[in-house]
């Protein structure tokens, strides 16, 4: 995509943690006390601090969604919850039943949540759409999943098997090797149909947006990951061997004492107890922290590609220029100041995440200009639409 030399447009977001206390603090009491009726309301309020915050080429976006709408959508939404709960006093034909209705509409429920959060938002006085069709949903969220799914197992099971006659460690090397690249390229081929199937299907007005999302790109990103992620965990294996080969003098029976001190009880297993929750302790947080890195990681990759391959009809184009490390850091630190402060930080944790998202993200083009042109559409929101929102029905494609 050809996008130099356009101007760049960054995002920013203008929330304060203390303005956004009073709203949240607010919104959860009156929320417990009204046994979970305020929500509507508090979704509504929360998305409008948030979206109103942010701006884009110095205009600011709009949430739109009345209360009542998403309320009379979270009534319906109990309801249905209600019977499928009760369902087992009839029958547990009939709750397994309910269960696979739920699951063979699940596409549809997703197509009208991305609907109804596209269409209720608005920027520049345009609204946003989102045109997907049931049948492309079906096709990327089971269809294709599934006959990926059968295609990976035979070709798995087929070059196992041909191991199988050569010997043993042959197969076995070729099983390894199939379920690890084989698996990451599936997550990757499911990533990349249901990225296309979401991104080409939303619009700003008139105005389509494309997304040319390649599998080979979504593999390397997914098998990066996963190397970055079997490297930590050979680099941290070998560093616990070292510390414990330093810890007990290469005399690993020490190790199998403290277990049986622990067994028999005695002043001694206290001391013992200890240290091996601190050993234990020390390489759970390690493992912990590998998974938020490799986590931090892939989302920071995925968003960046899947940002730098999107443009609206060749005249917008979106980036993102998140850096894993510091998105990794932003998680951890937000992750510890809810934890300490039992969840009252929660308001600063999310201004700091949308202020570090917001930075990191940009459209180049004259948006000014553009937006003249573009036509300002009509509400379509229906009461089917706000259901699938009740459900909380979500794809996280970015």
């Amino acid at each position: 995509m050809e996008s130099q030399h356009l101007s760049e447009n960054r995002f920013k977001f203008h929330g304060k943690t203390d303005e956004y206390f009073g709203i949240w603090i607010v919104n959860v009491l009156l929320s417990i006390v009204t046994l979970g009726i305020y929500s509507a309301w508090a979704k509504v309020r929360n998305k409008q601090y948030f979206y109103g915050n942010s701006e884009l080429a110095g205009e600011r976006f709009e949430y739109l969604a009345k209360p009542l709408q998403i309320l009379l959508g979270r009534i319906i939404a109990v309801v249905m919850v209600v019977i499928w709960a009760v369902s087992p006093m009839v029958s547990e034909i009939l709750q397994a039943v309910l269960m696979l209705m739920f699951v063979a509409i699940m596409p549809v429920l997703v197509v009208k949540n991305l609907r109804f959060d596209s269409r209720v938002t608005r920027y520049r006085n345009v609204r946003f759409d989102f045109v997907g069709s049931y049948g492309g949903a079906y096709m990327a969220l089971m269809v294709m999943p599934f006959l990926a799914m059968v295609i990976f197992g035979l070709v798995a099971t087929l070059l196992v098997g041909i191991g199988s006659v050569i010997s043993p460690v042959v197969s076995g090397i070729l099983g390894v090797l199939v379920f690890a690249i084989g698996g990451t390229y599936f997550y990757a081929f499911m990533a990349t149909y249901m990225s296309r199937y979401v991104l080409n299907n939303y619009q700003w007005g008139s105005m389509k947006f494309t997304a040319d999302i390649e599998s080979a790109a979504m593999f390397k990103i997914f098998l990066k990951a996963a190397a970055v992620g079997l490297g930590g965990v050979i680099a941290l294996s070998l560093l616990g061997a070292l510390v414990a080969f330093a810890l007990f003098s290469a005399d690993f029976s020490q190790l199998g004492a403290m277990f049986a001190s622990l067994e028999q009880g005695g002043a001694e297993d206290l001391a013992a107890g200890g240290a091996l929750v601190g050993i234990f302790a020390l390489i759970y947080i390690s493992f912990f922290l590998l998974g938020w890195f490799v986590t931090a990681y892939l989302k920071a990759c995925l968003r960046n590609y899947q940002f730098g391959q999107t443009d609206i009809e060749g005249q917008l184009f979106m980036v993102s220029s998140v850096k894993p490390l510091a998105f990794m850091g932003v998680m951890l630190s937000n992750m510890l100041i809810i934890v300490f402060s039992f969840g009252l930080a929660t308001p600063v944790a999310k201004v700091r995440m949308a202020k570090f998202m917001a930075q990191a993200t940009a459209v180049q083009g004259d948006i000014e200009s553009i937006a003249i042109n573009n036509q300002v559409s009509d509400s379509k929101t229906a009461i089917a639409d706000e259901v699938a929102d009740a459900f909380g029905v979500e794809i996280g494609v970015i």
